[in-house]
């Protein structure tokens, strides 16, 4: 049996059975002194009602209600046990993930900035083809642009970890670059902004509009039924081919610059598009793309993420209160 402050634990084998938190409070011994029988049934009287409160308090918390629908209550009870039920388990272990590695990072003196993450979040949205793009892509898996970034933040801090032991030569760079070019070459692009309508008679009007002169960004922000570029006046930033809608694709990549469509039928409605810039096919110099070779170079070098993650957990102390959600324990190592 092995005690950790106010928890204790109990080896079995390979399971480890934690008992509920205990919290004791240490008094100054004194002579005993005892008034009368009444002086303790009135200690007894006090603790039974303080027991009694306190299991008031759970029923309560329990019983309140989260919702209604006509006169029924949905109780945060029965809150909590659907969500337990749907992916209870799951959720606990990525919290748990969370904290191994923002306690393996914090032994090791590692630290992640909010730059570094907004350079990720940059780097995702350039694949995408914008910010607007991967934010639709983040609402279809129901994610906010906010939970990606503590999700990139574990990430970084976990490849840190795994990687705090790497050393790398310059040859080792060069190296890697020159046999992994293609991996860096960039496409053709297209900047382009968008009016999204749902029917060709509304995206001839738009044109009728953009023809006596009227900003294209304005009208987007008053006509497009895209919730992804409508309030940045239509932008889509810069994409690739195979980025987009085909008959879109199409067509954006046969404008020149400052040139707007007709009316573009695809899956969503009809488009208006106007070309603002475009990139030609190129092959970066190493010297531009050199902090990435370096990344590419230390994960190849470094520890796996999976490996640090047992690590992590193997040497840590974790305690699981609820019975239903145990299983989270053998889900934190991905």
């Amino acid at each position: 049996m092995r005690s950790y402050g106010a928890v204790m634990a109990v080896d079995t084998g390979n399971l480890v059975w934690y008992t509920k938190r205990v919290l004791v409070q240490r008094v100054k011994r004194e002579e005993p002194r005892v008034k009368s029988k009444n002086s303790l049934r009135v200690v007894i009287i006090l603790v039974v009602v303080g027991l009694v409160v306190i299991g008031a308090l759970w029923t309560y918390n329990d019983q309140k209600t989260v919702a209604r629908v006509n006169s029924t209550d949905i109780t945060w009870k029965q809150f909590n046990d659907a969500l337990k039920k749907q992916g209870g388990s799951q959720m606990l272990a990525g919290l748990l993930r969370d904290e191994l590695i923002q306690q393996g990072a914090n032994q090791h003196g590692i630290e992640v900035t909010d730059e570094d993450v907004e350079s990720e979040v940059d780097n995702l949205a350039t694949h995408f083809g914008s910010s607007a793009g991967l934010e639709q892509a983040l609402t279809q898996y129901g994610m906010t642009v906010d939970d990606l970034k503590g999700q990139i933040k574990s990430t970084l801090l976990l490849e840190a970890i795994a990687a705090k032991d790497v050393t790398i030569e310059e040859e080792e760079l060069k190296t890697y670059y020159d046999e992994n070019k293609e991996q860096y070459e960039e496409p053709e692009q297209v900047k382009a902004r968008h009016i999204l309508v749902a029917d060709e008679e509304t995206a001839k009007s738009v044109l009728k509009k953009l023809e006596t002169g009227e900003d294209f960004a304005e009208i987007a922000k008053e006509m497009s039924t895209d919730p992804g570029s409508k309030e940045k006046g239509g932008d889509l930033g810069f994409f690739e081919k195979g980025m987009m809608d085909p008959s879109f694709e199409e067509s954006a990549f046969s404008l020149d610059i400052g040139e707007t469509s007709p009316p573009v039928k695809s899956m969503f409605g009809y488009h208006i598009i106007r070309v603002e810039e475009k990139k030609p096919e190129r092959l970066p110099p190493f010297e531009e793309v050199r902090d990435d070779v370096v990344r590419q170079v230390t994960k190849q070098k470094a520890k796996s993420t999976s490996t640090v993650l047992m690590e992590l957990k193997d040497a840590a102390q974790i305690k699981i209160n609820d019975k239903e959600l145990e299983e989270a324990i053998y889900s934190i190592v991905y």
